[in-house]
């Protein structure tokens, strides 16, 4: 007999449904261009969405889970386990400043952006660090902050009588929240199908070259920390084996990195990790107790999956060609750590603020973090077993330093890192194309329109006759019906010569309008001196563009009302930019 029973459709998962959008985005920025552009908008509308239930989740979780220990289990977490955690940050940080030595030297520019514009604001570590009106750093997204007070508030509530229902509540609005920020998850492959259209629409080929490098590099490095540097510690300082660590682990890592969320396999890893301790501890209820307390509380804490975010923002600085400088590691690491106590999403903004690199630049983190979410989330996962297992076997006393095979594992781990950053750097250079043509462009500039004929000297001509003393400048411009105006030779991006030796630039743009609206041709004459009194008064030109103003030819000249204003600047060499940063 043949069943008629139809099969189900098959339907993506969520994940599925992103790398979907990201494919159709970029299918879309490619095919429609510039058109798209206008999609930026609800990507960052989706992104806010992202960002609001943050630090009030933050703020609630760290709160309640500090507050369920008692005081020999948070003592117990912060001598031991603490003293991991720092271990193991030095060790993600110390992969994490490889990865500017993985970037091929790149000749480049950036133009205008209106965060170089602004002036540089001396950061405020008290305000920043210390909440002395919790509410304004809550309002103010001062995240290092809100983690001080909210750890003060959770250590403070272990003593605290009657505290059950406070902390119930505390996990319903958690909860509540949750479910905010899980249908806000749902909507992640309508925001990256808008963001990564508007991105390939508005994006060269040099661009998206320079985005592979950050992919490729995040990659390697991630899969060489969660494959051989987290577990290969714990197999030099435990009885367990390397194939105890991977293999019992194996489908919580795949699990993670499928779903792209360390929440989903928290209750995976604390079974996982119990069973591979309790497998050589003494007291078996101890082992659980110990891995039941590290998993959960470490969940609030920053893995290397969140310390990897760094590496973002020094690809960042070489992608505008202002990369961060080894002087700034101390403040990048300090800043970073107690922001990525939070949401990666308002992290990453955050240390682009204070490194003064252009915040627009988190549109391509999100975009490549469609990728490499995945990877990260890999790298927590096995972030969060080391940790839980070398703290459990801490606590029991069972941690053994072995020479010999720490040394076989430094030594291995020195190579392989080596091998994996001079790799990807000869690759980059080998595979990515080179070429400096920011000079090119502005050569290559043209007039959008030519409203009126145009005559432009190279060499300055006959001046023309005095104008009537009964006269005005603009009534003899219309009786000559022409317009007179002193140019300054190679002042860009104003006035210049293009490679077609035409006249171009923003000002000869607006003269243009200017001469139409007047119903007359536009005569543009040479001149040297930038003073333009005398050209003035003499009937040489009828304006005169780029001159300074000074009291004396205030007196004598009248001035538009300028269009644009200048910054002074100090062309210096790169390595001597810190010198005059005040």
């Amino acid at each position: 007999m043949i069943s008629t029973r139809k099969r189900p459709a098959f339907r993506p998962g969520l994940s599925g449904m992103i790398f979907i959008g990201l494919a159709v985005g970029i299918g879309t920025g490619i095919f429609f261009g510039e058109m798209v552009a206008f999609m930026e908008v609800i990507g960052e509308a989706w992104i806010s969405l992202l960002q609001m239930t943050v630090l009030p989740y933050v703020m609630l979780s760290m709160t309640a889970g500090l507050g369920r220990l008692s005081y020999p289990e948070a003592l117990r977490l912060a001598v031991k386990v603490g003293m991991l955690l720092v271990l193991l940050w030095a060790i993600s940080l110390s992969v994490v400043f490889l990865f500017p030595y993985t970037f091929p030297d790149w000749e480049s520019a950036s133009f205008f952006s209106t965060v170089q514009n602004d002036p540089v604001v001396e950061i405020d570590f008290l305000n920043l660090y210390i909440p002395a009106n919790p509410f304004h750093a809550l309002a103010n997204n001062l995240v290092p902050a809100v983690v001080l007070f909210s750890a003060a508030l959770g250590i403070a509530l272990i003593g605290v009588s009657n505290k059950e229902p406070l902390l119930n509540g505390m996990n319903t609005l958690i909860d509540a929240l949750m479910r905010v920020a899980n249908f806000v998850v749902k909507l992640t492959p309508i925001g990256v199908f808008a963001i990564t259209a508007s991105a390939a629409g508005t994006m060269s080929l040099a661009d998206l070259q320079r985005m592979e490098v950050f992919v490729w590099a995040y990659v390697a490095l991630a899969l060489v920390m969660s494959l051989w540097v987290l577990p290969g510690l714990v197999s030099v300082l435990t009885p367990l084996s390397y194939r105890d660590v991977v293999g019992n682990t194996k489908d919580a890592l795949v699990t993670a990195f499928a779903t792209s969320s360390l929440f989903v396999v928290l209750p995976l890893l604390v079974e996982r990790c119990t069973e591979m301790v309790a497998r050589y501890a003494q007291d078996r209820e101890d082992a659980e107790s110990a891995v039941e307390i590290i998993v959960p509380a470490s969940f609030n804490f920053p893995h290397a999956g969140k310390l990897f975010t760094i590496t973002f923002v020094l690809f960042a600085g070489w992608y505008v060609g202002s990369p961060v400088e080894v002087s700034d590691y101390p403040l990048l690491v300090s800043t970073g750590i107690a922001s990525l106590f939070a949401n990666i999403n308002l992290a990453v903004p955050f240390m682009l603020d204070v490194m003064r690199i252009p915040g627009d630049m988190f549109q391509l983190f999100v975009a490549t973090s469609v990728i490499n979410s995945h990877f990260g989330t890999l790298l927590s996962a096995m972030f969060t077993v080391t940790l839980t297992v070398l703290g459990a076997f801490s606590m029991s006393g069972l941690i053994r330093v072995r020479f010999m095979p720490l040394l076989r594992y430094l030594l291995i781990t020195g190579l392989l890192l080596l091998s994996v950053t001079a790799g990807l750097r000869v690759f980059f250079a080998l595979a990515i194309e080179n070429t400096y043509d920011k000079d090119r462009i502005v050569a290559s500039r043209q007039l959008m329109r030519k409203l009126v004929p145009e005559q432009v000297h190279l060499s300055p001509p006959a001046v023309s006759p005095s104008l009537p003393q009964d006269m005005s400048r603009l009534q003899a411009v219309r009786e000559r019906g022409a317009l007179r105006v002193c140019y300054r030779r190679d002042n860009l991006p104003f006035v210049y010569f293009n490679k077609a030796k035409e006249l171009v630039g923003f000002d000869v743009e607006l003269l243009h309008h200017l001469a139409h609206d007047l119903g007359v041709s536009l005569v543009m004459v040479p001149v040297v001196d930038r003073d333009l009194s005398h050209e003035l008064e003499s009937g040489y030109c009828d304006m005169g563009l780029g001159a300074p103003i000074t009291p004396q030819s205030a007196l004598q000249v009248g001035y538009t009302v300028p269009y644009l204003r200048l910054r002074g600047s100090i062309l210096t060499n790169d390595h001597r930019r810190k010198e005059f940063a005040s």
